[in-house]
């Protein structure tokens, strides 16, 4: 009997990382790694807060728009430094990294993380008018990628797809 994998069309930051780039950054990092193989996607989620920031220091007033992601896994802040270039994937659902439960609030954690940055960045005196424009969950995708050494062991890493950066993925 076959199960039916549910589908879903998500928002992701648009992938820079190709697959094969993938197992390449993989087999350059150790001697031993002999084979990767890129098998699939991973999506990581994230909430992202554009907002409209307008503040004044001791002589100029700034007015800008900034972008934070939240990790609703984790509730870590992101700058992100430009308008995130997004696409729009139609995935499976257990390809979907689900959110932490206890993550309340991502909006408020964005707000106060950015008002942070300005106050130490602009050095402001009073408190920077801040609007959310913008509000949507947005995924990062994450190459799963199977690696095996020359000693015979497989390993499993998730290579970013939008950095390129890895991490191992330990599994019992």
């Amino acid at each position: 009997m076959s199960t039916a994998h549910t589908q879903q069309t998500v928002a992701v930051f648009d992938p820079t990382v190709l697959a094969a780039d993938a197992e390449q950054i993989l087999l350059e990092t150790d001697e031993e790694m002999i084979q990767a193989t890129a098998d699939g996607y991973v999506y990581y989620p994230y909430r992202v807060f554009g907002f409209h920031l307008r503040a004044k220091a001791l002589i100029d007033e700034f007015e800008e728009r900034v972008y934070c992601g939240i990790d609703l896994c984790n509730d870590k802040e992101m700058f992100i430094d430009q308008q995130p270039t997004l696409t729009e994937r139609t995935v499976t659902e257990d390809a979907l990294v689900p959110p932490a439960p206890e993550i309340e609030d991502p909006k408020q954690t964005a707000r106060h993380y950015i008002l942070e940055l300005a106050r130490k960045e602009l050095r402001v005196g009073s408190p920077p008018e801040l609007t959310v424009i913008e509000d949507q969950r947005v995924y990062r995708p994450f190459h799963l990628v199977e690696c095996q050494t020359a000693s015979g062991t497989f390993l499993t890493y998730i290579v970013d797809g939008v950095r390129g950066d890895f991490h191992r993925v330990y599994i019992d």
